[in-house]
């Protein structure tokens, strides 16, 4: 296969003020010279150093921020800037490796066990991605499972101290917590990952046994994964890990999942792929096409390729150009980048119908917006669970109380606005 790198059309420089062209500059753990020139030249402007740390924040890029600045103009940056970036950075570097070894306490207990797990995010793709835990910000541990392990999973962890937790508010969270053991079986069945969190060691998991909801129900399926996994050192252990054709897949992904509205994630695969030279692309093609997950791929390969100028064969740049939504889509992503937190946050109602939108133009086959919207505004969440509690026999006028929650707060939302 030709590995014939075309031009990359880069980000329009007219579409960016200068903290934000610093920010993606330095963004990257290696600064090829043409950016080591632009770097240098934007630290000679005016910049908005308060402004810059926000966005950086934002974007969960702080740590490549502080490695990247101080190495090429620290006496064009404010003492006080400096001085906060650096505190980050190193108690970030404490907080990482601390946790890196909390995820080698709780492989233990997986080995303990026998139950295969796939550790991923955090201080994983820190390590193998990055080179160091220090340079990528993260919060909880991301574990995968294989499906019939996913009940076994929670059983042990919960006798290990650890205990479910809902990530939005205290009332789905005490709703969890009342479920008996037959109900939480059920909610397990359902959903793709349980959130775990245990107080005394103030560490929280998230446990996998997709990569993805069922609202994407072309890739539920977990097998494609299992079928193809790789051990690597981490720490004094060897662990499971992705393949690097199927990481990619799964960083395009989680990204589209999210909407990519954080540039941290743009530079996970970035970085993956400048660490994966030979990566097998055909293969990812080939794998992403089973899937019906192209347009999820070429995305993500887009805004690495575009954003931060990852290398990708003339194979891949080619089907980029051809398709006219990853283009439209990649550009809205670009300008949405540009945004301060404050910009681009709505209200919880109009950003969920932004989402889907979103995922809906990301989505190639009928039938999986068909499934996406059914489970979308159909199925009930917790939050409707949590919203009033009815009997068991009563329990299938949830799937009418979904939609009608959603229109009323949509129309709520509206009225304020």
């Amino acid at each position: 296969m030709s590995q014939v790198i075309l031009e990359n059309k880069s980000v329009k420089q007219n579409t960016l003020t200068p903290e934000n062209e610093l920010l993606i500059c330095c963004s990257r753990t290696f600064i090829d010279e043409k950016n080591a020139i632009k770097i240098k030249k934007l630290l000679q402007e005016q910049i908005n150093w308060q402004f810059l740390l926000e966005i950086a924040a934002y974007h969960k890029v702080l740590p490549l921020l502080f490695l990247n600045i101080s190495k090429f103009g620290s006496q064009s940056i404010p003492i006080n800037i400096l001085n906060s970036l650096r505190e980050y950075y190193y108690l970030n570097t404490q907080r990482s490796l601390l946790m890196a070894s909390k995820l080698v306490n709780i492989l233990n207990i997986f080995d303990e066990n026998g139950i295969p797990v796939i550790p991923f995010k955090g201080p994983i793709l820190a390590a193998t991605a990055y080179g160091d835990v220090s340079r990528r910000s993260f919060g909880d541990l991301d574990l995968l499972v294989h499906p019939k392990n996913f009940i076994k999973t929670k059983q042990i962890l919960i006798a290990k101290g650890f205990e479910p937790y809902a990530d939005s508010n205290e009332q789905e969270a005490a709703y969890l917590k009342s479920l008996d053991e037959k109900e939480q079986e059920a909610y397990l069945h359902r959903h793709w990952e349980l959130h775990l969190t245990n107080p005394s060691e103030q560490v929280t998991l998230d446990v996998h046994q997709s990569i993805l909801s069922k609202e994407f129900s072309f890739v539920s399926n977990s097998e494609w994964i299992w079928e193809d996994t790789k051990l690597i050192p981490f720490v004094d252990k060897q662990i499971l890990s992705f393949s690097a054709e199927n990481l990619i897949i799964i960083l395009c992904s989680q990204g589209g999942k999210d909407c990519w509205l954080w540039l941290n994630r743009i530079c996970d695969l970035a970085e993956v792929i400048r660490t994966h030279p030979n990566v097998n692309w055909e293969k990812i093609w080939q794998l992403a096409t089973k899937l019906r997950m192209t347009r999820i791929l070429l995305l993500g390969l887009s805004l690495a390729h575009h954003v931060l100028d990852a290398q990708l064969p003339e194979l891949m740049l080619q089907k980029i150009e051809a398709n006219s939504i990853v283009k439209a889509l990649s550009s809205e992503i670009v300008t949405q980048l540009t945004c301060t937190a404050k910009d681009s946050t709505d209200s919880t109602t109009q950003s969920q119908f932004k989402f889907a939108l979103f995922h809906l133009k990301l989505i190639e086959h009928p039938w999986d917006k068909i499934v996406y919207c059914y489970e979308h505004i159909i199925v009930p969440t917790i939050a409707d669970k949590s919203f009033i509690r009815l009997p068991k026999f009563l329990s299938f006028l949830y799937y009418f109380i979904r939609p009608l929650r959603l229109i009323a707060s949509f129309l709520i939302k509206t009225k304020t606005i």
